[in-house]
C-alpha cells in the first residue's frame, strides 16, 4: 500500500480525536502486512506495452513498479510507491478465479493463464490486485473471506469530460479505476453523508494507467471525486459498474442471535465510516446502552472491533454510526486500550452536557470479570467477554494520552489475572 494516502484534515480535531489518533499511529505500526518481508522463488512476469513491446520481470520479493511519482511535486527523481507482491497478487488472482469457476462464468472472463498482474494494494486483511486480463484492465479483491471482481468487460464510469473512471468501487470501501492520459497529480477524494472528507495521492500503474485507492467508507453513501488540491473544477464519479461477481468463498459462522450479536451486526452494516472487511466473522463481545448511545465490540482472532451508535446531531432523526478497529499495539502488551471516540461530542453539533466517553480495553482471554477504576472513587465491576470489556469514563476524566486506568481483572475462579493500569486512549 502507499505509504502516504494524504488525508488532509479539513477543521480543527477535538483534544480527544487528537488523543485517538496519536494512539491509532502506536497501534497502526503493529498491524500486519502482507506486502513486507516476504521472499518468494523467482517467477516471470510478462508485461504487454502500449507500444507493442514485451518485457519480462524477475520477481524475488515485493518489487516497485517502475514508472513517475504520479502525485505532486511532480519529479523525476521520486518513485511511484506502488509495489507487486507476486505471494499476494498471486493467491488473490486464483481465488478470483476460483469464484469465476464456482459462478459458471468463464465465457465472461479470459482464461486465468491470460491474466497478468501489474501492482498490489493491500490494508490490514483486505488486498486488491490490479492486473490484466487479456490486455483488459481489472481488479480483483479478496478479504479473508470474501473476493469481489471487476467486469474486464464493462466501460468505466467515466467523470464528466474526462477519461478518468472507475471499474470497481467494493463494499469495503476500495476504488479500482483508469487515470485520463492527462490526470498526473490527480487527487481522489471522498465525502460522506455525514459530512467525513478524505482525500488522497492517485498513484497509478505506468502501462494501463490502473489505480487504486483505499476509503473505507460505505460506497452507497459516499461521493467520490477527482480534482486538484486547492483549485476548483473537481470532477464527481459516477457509480462504478456492477463486478463481474462478489461472494463469500470462505463462510465463517458468527453469533448474529444473542443482544450483542444482534447489536454488533446491525451496527457493523449501519457503519459509514469505517467499514469492517470480513464483518460478519467478528464475534460480539460486550455491549454497553445507555439512553440514545450504543457501543459493542467485536472480535476476530487479534483484530478487534468498538461500534458506535449515536443520534446525528446535524441530522435530525438519523443516527451516526461508527466503527474503529484495533491491533494488538507492537510490544503485545496483556492489557491495552481499544481506540474508539466520544460520543455526543460538542464537535458533532451536539448540545451541551450530553458526551460520553466509552473506554474500552482488551484484558487477558481467562478474564471473567473486571474492576476498572478511574480514580477518585470511580470504579466499576463488569464482566469481560471474550478478553474485551467496556464501560462509561466519567466526565471528569480528561481524555490524553498520558491518563491511566486501573484494572484488575479475575478468571471464573476469582484468581487475578490481571492487574495494573491500562491508557485510556
Amino acid at each position: 500500500m502507499s505509504d502516504d494516502l494524504g488525508l488532509p484534515l479539513r477543521q480543527k480535531l477535538p483534544d480527544d480525536v487528537r488523543a485517538r489518533l496519536r494512539t491509532e499511529v502506536r497501534q497502526g505500526l503493529a498491524k500486519p502486512r502482507r506486502t513486507k518481508h516476504l521472499w518468494y522463488a523467482a517467477a516471470a512476469a510478462v508485461v504487454v506495452l502500449a507500444a507493442g513491446a514485451v518485457v519480462a520481470t524477475q520477481a524475488i520479493r515485493p518489487q516497485p513498479v517502475a514508472g513517475p511519482a504520479s502525485g505532486p511535486p511532480p519529479s523525476p527523481h521520486v518513485p511511484n510507491r506502488l509495489t507487486l507482491d507476486v505471494q499476494v497478487a498471486t493467491s488473490s488472482l486464483d481465488r478470483c478465479w476460483a469464484a469465476v469457476q464456482a459462478a459458471g462464468k468463464e465465457d465472461r472472463v479470459p482464461p486465468r493463464a491470460d491474466w497478468v498482474p501489474l501492482f498490489t494494494e493491500v490494508f490490514q486483511a483486505d488486498a486488491v490486485v490490479a492486473a490484466t486480463a487479456a490486455g483488459k484492465p481489472m481488479f480483483c479483491e479478496t478479504t479473508e473471506t470474501t473476493v469481489t471482481l471487476s467486469d474486464p468487460g464493462a466501460t468505466p464510469a467515466y467523470a464528466p469530460d474526462t477519461r478518468t473512471g472507475l471499474l470497481l468501487h467494493s463494499a469495503t470501501g476500495m476504488v479500482g479505476g483508469i487515470l485520463a492520459p492527462d490526470g498526473d497529480g490527480l487527487f481522489l477524494d471522498s465525502l460522506t453523508e455525514s459530512g467525513d472528507n478524505m482525500s488522497q495521492t492517485i498513484y497509478f500503474s505506468p502501462v494501463t494507467r490502473q489505480f487504486v485507492g483505499v476509503t473505507r467508507s460505505d460506497p452507497a453513501r459516499t461521493t467520490l471525486t477527482i480534482g486538484r488540491p486547492m483549485q476548483p473544477g473537481a470532477k464527481t464519479l459516477p457509480a462504478a459498474p456492477p463486478p463481474l461477481l462478489s461472494v463469500v468463498d470462505r463462510p465463517v459462522t458468527t453469533d448474529r442471535t444473542s443482544s450483542a450479536g444482534r447489536a454488533l451486526g446491525d451496527c457493523l452494516a449501519a457503519a459509514e465510516l469505517e467499514v469492517i472487511p470480513d464483518a460478519a466473522a467478528y464475534e460480539p463481545g460486550p455491549l454497553l446502552e445507555t439512553d440514545d448511545y450504543r457501543v459493542v465490540l467485536g472480535r476476530r482472532g487479534d483484530r478487534f472491533v468498538v461500534c458506535t451508535t449515536e443520534p446525528d446531531y446535524r441530522r435530525p432523526g438519523k443516527t451516526r454510526v461508527r466503527a474503529f478497529p484495533s491491533g494488538p499495539p507492537p510490544e503485545k502488551p496483556q492489557a491495552y486500550p481499544l481506540l474508539v471516540d466520544t460520543l455526543g461530542h460538542p464537535q458533532t453539533g451536539a448540545p451541551p452536557g450530553v458526551a460520553r466517553r466509552p473506554f474500552a480495553a482488551v484484558l487477558p482471554a481467562t478474564a471473567a470479570t473486571a474492576v476498572v477504576d478511574f480514580g477518585s472513587g470511580a470504579s466499576t465491576e463488569v464482566h469481560v467477554v471474550d478478553g474485551m470489556v467496556v464501560v462509561w469514563a466519567p466526565a471528569n476524566v480528561k481524555v490524553l494520552p498520558e491518563t491511566k486506568v486501573h484494572v484488575t481483572a479475575r478468571d471464573a475462579k476469582g484468581g487475578v489475572v490481571y492487574d495494573g493500569t491500562v491508557p485510556l486512549v
